[in-house]
């Protein structure tokens, strides 16, 4: 597979196209760095298909897929914005949930696309936590049976060039997680970077290893002992519902965009909108407290760390 230029198909399920929005705040890359080869080792990255920011509209819009459809546009990247939903349920009830134009006649859905394109794609990447897992529609009752791509594809499925769904969570996903993650995956198609680890949910380690508590510059507070019992005090925000110990992001060190923001970081709580049952409990209702248990367990090492640092303190220090 000639990886000299990658194209990028991105389609949007059922979602808010926040992602979409976040994505064009990213700065290091920015989209435009992305866009422009500002990156030598990961120029010629064509934004193909994008049914929000791109120019042509209409039949000259639906050509796009078509063409990726009949390899005319390999090697390409496969980006879903949004959740699966199941259209065999629409169509019991004489509709569809997510149109996206037709094809030899053929209304296509998102789902339709998704089965055509996939078996072509150099890589598959699953962008905010609607397409990962589901999301915000794939919430209690779910009523259109939405999914997200993870379980749409299946765990065990894989790209032509060996790479399983790659998810990205959020809502919305940090935008430099999805320029990150995206250039790592041309970097990796050109042979220059390995394949991005993954963790159990497949997200990319490098991005999701650490709790947002972790990366929370509150931490230090709960160590203390120290928490915020109203909105506006300058505390661990566990005892007013942050679900932080559970949820794996970076955003409360990174920020959200140019290093500022961030959910704990400008007096919010984190509620968990990376973590695949999402808005679901234990991360809904969003100010009920995370589960006790999370809590002990970070006491009781704690306890343990300041004991040994005692100790070692009695220990004379060879240089």
């Amino acid at each position: 597979m000639s990886v000299d230029k990658i194209n990028v198909i991105w389609l949007q399920g059922q979602g808010c196209t926040g992602c979409t929005v976040s994505l064009t705040g990213a700065t290091h890359p920015s989209l435009a760095d992305l866009l422009t080869g500002y990156i030598p080792q990961a120029e010629n990255i064509i934004l193909a298909f994008h049914q929000t920011i791109m120019l042509p509209h209409g039949e000259k819009a639906i050509d796009v897929l078509r063409s990726a459809a009949k390899g005319e546009l390999d090697p390409f990247v496969l980006v879903l914005e949004g959740a699966v939903p199941n259209e065999e349920l629409a169509k019991e009830r004489g509709g569809f949930w997510c149109l996206v134009g037709e094809d030899e006649g053929k209304d296509m859905t998102i789902n339709d696309w998704i089965l055509k394109l996939s078996p072509l794609t150099a890589a598959v990447v699953a962008v905010g936590t609607c397409a990962s897992y589901g999301g915000i529609p794939h919430g209690v009752p779910n009523p259109t049976g939405a999914k997200g791509l993870l379980d749409f594809l299946g765990r065990d499925w894989r790209s032509k060039l060996n790479l399983p769904v790659i998810c990205v969570p959020g809502c919305p996903a940090q935008g430099e997680w999805i320029a990150e993650t995206l250039t790592h995956l041309v970097l990796t198609a050109r042979g220059i970077l390995p394949v991005p680890e993954l963790d159990e949910h497949h997200r990319p380690v490098f991005i999701f290893k650490k709790t947002a508590h972790e990366n929370c510059p509150r931490a230090g507070t709960f160590a203390q002992g120290e928490f915020s019992e109203k909105f506006g005090e300058s505390y661990c925000m566990g005892l007013l519902g942050c679900k932080g110990p559970i949820s794996h992001c970076d955003v409360p060190m990174r920020g959200f965009v140019e290093g500022l923001g961030g959910c704990p970081t400008i007096g919010s709580i984190c509620i968990g909108c990376t973590e695949p049952e999402f808005p679901d409990p234990p991360f809904s209702p969003f100010f009920r407290k995370a589960p006790p248990g999370v809590f002990a367990v970070e006491a009781f090492k704690d306890i343990k760390g300041k004991i040994y640092a005692i100790l070692h303190r009695l220990k004379p220090r060879v240089i």
